[in-house]
C-alpha cells in the first residue's frame, strides 16, 4: 500500500485502530449497552467512563500520561496501547513501523516509522482503509468506523445507525446483526422483542408526544431540499417539529417516512445521525425524548437551563453559572459542548 515496503511488526495488531475518531460521546456508547462496566472516551484516548442502567456514572483519566484500553478496561503504556483519537500521537510513541488509521478519513492511512514519525497514504477513489485486516477495501463502509472502538470486548450493544439492530463488540470491531423477522433489539435489556424501541418512548405505541407524525408514516414532501452524503444514496431529514424526529428519504422528489431516534438522542440534521443532544444546537424542544429532569436552553451558552417537567427556565447561581446536562451539574467552567457555544 501506498509504496511504504517497511515490515509491519506484530504491535501493529493493537494499534490498527489509532485515529479515527467519531461524534459519539460516552453517553451514546452507554445508552446502547445494557449492561455495566467501563468504555473508553471518543474525545481522549487517556479517559474513560463507567456504564450502569444505560447512563454513564462516573468518569476519569488514566494516571501517568497512560492510555486507557476499552477491550481491556484498563490503563497500557502508550507504545503497546490503542490510541483511538490520534494517530500522530500513536505514531510519536510507537517504537516499532506499523500501518494505522487516520483520523477522520477513512480512504487514507498512516504509516508509524517507529521513530517518533508519521507518514501518508491513500486508498484511491472508492477505497477505504480497512484496519481489522491492514488493507484496502472496496466499499462505504469504514470498518473501524464503529462505537465497539470504545466497548469491551465481547459484548453485544445497540448498533445507533440502525435502530432495532444490535452489534457484536470484539476487538474494537463490530459485527452487525438482526434479530429474528418481526423482533427488534432493546439495548435496554439486551434482548430481541417484539415492540419497537425505535418510537422515541416506551416503544408501546407508535407515536411521540410533540409531533402530529407516527412511525412508519409516509409524509408528501417532506425530503424535499434533502440529498445524501456520499457515498450514501439515500438520506435523512429533520421532521422541523422535534429534536428527534426525522424522515427516511430515497429521492428528493419522493415521500419521506418518519422515525423517531432512540430515547436520549437526538436527530442531527448536518450529520443526520441520531446523537447527544449536547454535541449540537436544536432549536425544538430539547426535553422531548429524553430521561432528564433539565435541559440546557439553545442559544443561551449553556447559562440557562429547561425544567422539563413544566416547560419553566431557570439559572444556576453565580458562584457555577454553566449548566452541564450531560453530567447535571452547575459548574464555573463553560462545557465544550456545542449546545453551549
Amino acid at each position: 500500500m501506498g509504496g511504504f515496503n517497511m515490515k509491519v511488526c506484530a504491535l501493529a495488531a493493537c494499534l490498527l485502530l489509532a485515529g479515527q475518531v467519531a461524534s459519539y460521546s460516552m453517553e451514546d456508547l452507554c445508552a446502547q449497552w445494557s449492561g455495566s462496566g467501563y468504555v473508553g472516551d471518543p474525545a481522549d484516548c487517556h479517559g474513560w467512563g463507567y456504564c450502569q442502567g444505560q447512563k454513564l456514572v462516573s468518569w476519569n483519566k488514566c494516571k501517568d500520561g497512560l492510555v486507557f484500553n476499552a477491550q481491556t478496561s484498563s490503563c497500557g503504556f502508550d507504545n503497546s496501547t490503542i490510541c483511538t483519537t490520534s494517530a500522530v500521537a500513536t505514531c510519536t510513541a510507537a517504537k516499532s513501523p506499523m500501518y494505522v488509521a487516520v483520523l477522520n478519513d477513512c480512504n487514507q492511512y498512516g504509516y508509524c516509522f517507529g521513530n517518533g514519525s508519521i507518514g501518508y497514504g491513500n486508498c484511491g477513489a472508492g477505497g477505504v482503509y480497512a484496519a481489522n485486516n491492514n488493507t484496502c477495501v472496496w466499499g462505504p463502509t469504514c470498518p473501524q468506523d464503529t462505537i465497539c472502538r470504545f466497548m469491551k470486548n465481547d459484548i453485544f450493544v445497540g448498533d445507533p445507525n440502525n435502530c432495532g439492530s444490535y452489534l457484536q463488540c470484539n476487538n474494537g470491531y463490530g459485527t452487525p446483526g438482526q434479530c429474528a423477522p418481526g423482533k427488534y433489539y432493546n439495548p435496554g435489556n439486551g434482548m430481541c422483542q417484539a415492540t419497537n424501541p425505535c418510537t422515541g418512548n416506551s416503544g408501546n405505541s407508535d407515536s411521540n408526544p410533540g409531533t402530529t407524525y407516527t412511525v412508519g408514516q409516509s409524509v408528501a414532501g417532506a425530503c424535499t431540499g434533502g440529498t445524501a452524503i456520499a457515498p450514501a444514496t439515500t438520506f435523512f431529514m429533520a421532521d422541523k417539529q422535534t429534536c428527534y424526529g426525522y424522515f427516511y428519504c430515497t429521492t428528493a422528489a419522493g415521500n419521506g417516512i418518519w422515525n423517531a431516534c432512540l430515547t436520549g438522542t437526538h436527530f442531527d440534521p448536518t450529520t443526520q445521525k441520531c446523537l447527544s443532544p449536547a454535541s449540537f444546537a436544536c432549536t425544538y424542544n430539547r426535553c422531548g425524548n429524553v430521561n432528564a429532569p433539565f435541559m440546557a436552553v439553545s442559544g443561551q451558552s449553556c447559562k440557562q437551563y429547561e425544567i422539563c417537567s413544566n416547560s419553566a427556565t431557570a439559572y444556576c447561581p453565580s458562584s457555577n453559572p454553566y449548566y452541564d446536562e450531560v453530567h447535571n451539574i452547575c459548574t464555573a467552567d463553560r462545557p465544550a459542548y456545542k449546545i453551549c457555544a
